[in-house]
């Protein structure tokens, strides 16, 4: 039976889970696969928490775990990209498999580290990374790996799906979700990395970079947060036929790729609009194989440890064998699609005086834009502003950043700056 020894970064929810998981699977693994999973060495920084906890040696000292000899895999559950990165540095360095769950190290510091691993040998496995539970890394890497790519999309941070879900079925504003989803423990204290897109931005860039064999840089990606929406807009929204999802959406063309994350209007026929609540999901579309979606957890303690250990059985198999096809992470630079150029349609809503032409003289700037009106919504007020919903037909971004601006200056007519969320384009 192959023996496995592993170092355990980071004691968190988890590791900690990790932890359970481990112990509770040990023999039906050693069963079906014959693996030996032997946690050797855990650091963390707060070793006194696993007090009682563990017989496994624990200390603060993660280069003390990945240095030492007899550790074969270093699971990296630490986050953050400082003390992680030089940790799985070390790691890889040292000729170890790395197994992590962080996206942010991997989308900012993944090519430093591709680097090195294809120097070593040494694989890295990211699974958990992107999306908790869902299966989709070797899903692009091994299932489809036959097809070509035309989009990859997805929700993929269930804090802001939660607070949008909460928003449209509660009627809540923006911070009574949040307020709830930080009780529930879905949201952190400090919400910035989830609800301002950029937790989103670091796992499509993983995605694109997979699926396309194209390095995409999260330094590239255009991203927009759900924390300026109103009740209002998702509530309109659905009249029209939508719900609104954050999602990350990364498409190619002969001009090149095209990944970004915002606040979408996705018609309510299709797959991503009934993923409710703290669940993900992916889509993709390729030439072969059409589209399809995997849905899943896409956080939590046990949702996340168990793609981390499915990860451990999956590389553990591989480790001491010469023979296998080692997994090339070392993408060239993805030639960027400019963005001014991609055709989009918008939900606009208007907060303008209630007196007639105010519609005539939107009109007039859009069509100079070559922007038209697919269709107007205005709901009876008594006060002002009134609001005033257009949906578009497609044109250019960069078109209608350019009608937006100059929208916006018409203070005679427009009291508040436009709100502008983009549909989800044909996919």
């Amino acid at each position: 039976m192959k023996e496995v020894r592993i170092g355990l970064l980071g004691a968190g929810v988890v590791g900690t889970s990790l932890l359970q998981l481990l112990e509770k699977n040990r023999e039906k693994i050693q069963n079906h696969y014959g693996i030996n999973l032997q946690l050797t060495a855990i650091a963390t920084r707060s070793p006194g928490k696993l007090q009682g906890k563990t017989n496994v040696p624990v200390t603060d000292d993660v280069l003390s775990v990945t240095n030492r000899s007899d550790i074969d895999m270093i699971v990296e559950l630490i986050g953050g990209t400082d003390i992680a990165y030089k940790a799985v540095q070390s790691a890889l360095e040292n000729g170890k498999t790395v197994i992590t769950a962080n996206k942010a190290l991997l989308s900012e510091k993944g090519r430093e580290l591709y680097s090195i691993s294809g120097k070593t040998g040494a694989e890295l496995g990211y699974e958990a990374a992107v999306a908790g539970s869902i299966p989709i890394i070797r899903t692009l890497r091994d299932g489809l790996s036959s097809c070509e790519f035309e989009v990859i999309c997805g929700i993929l941070n269930g804090t802001t799906n939660f607070i949008l879900t909460k928003m449209e079925q509660e009627s809540w504003d923006y911070s009574t979700a949040l307020k709830k989803a930080q009780d529930l423990g879905f949201a952190e204290a400090d919400p910035t990395f989830d609800v301002e897109g950029i937790d989103a931005g670091h796992k499509i860039s993983l995605l694109a970079s997979l699926a396309f064999r194209d390095y995409v840089s999260f330094s590239s990606l255009s991203v927009k947060g759900i924390s300026d929406l109103q009740s209002s807009d998702i509530q309109s929204a659905l009249s029209l036929g939508y719900r609104i999802k954050l999602l990350g959406i990364s498409k190619r063309s002969s001009a090149g790729v095209l990944t970004k994350v915002h606040p979408t209007l996705v018609p309510l026929d299709h797959p991503l609009a009934n993923v409710m609540n703290e669940s993900n999901a992916v889509f993709y579309k390729t030439k072969e194989a059409d589209s399809g979606m995997i849905t899943g957890k896409g956080a939590g303690g046990m949702p996340t440890a168990s793609a981390v250990l499915s990860d451990i059985i999956y590389y553990s198999s591989r480790l001491g064998s010469s023979d296998i096809a080692k997994e090339n992470n070392l993408f060239p630079e993805a030639k960027a699609f400019p963005e001014p150029d991609n055709l989009v349609r918008y939900y606009l809503r208007f907060s303008t005086v209630d007196k007639p032409g105010v519609l005539a003289e939107i009109s007039k700037v859009l069509g100079r834009h070559n922007i038209s009106i697919a269709s107007v919504q205005q709901r009876e007020s008594t006060s002002e502003p009134v609001s005033v919903i257009v949906l578009t037909h497609a044109a250019t971004e960069g078109e209608f950043q350019k009608s937006l601006q100059e929208i916006d200056t018409m203070s005679a007519i427009i009291k508040q700056k436009t709100v502008a969320i983009r549909l989800l384009e044909k996919l």
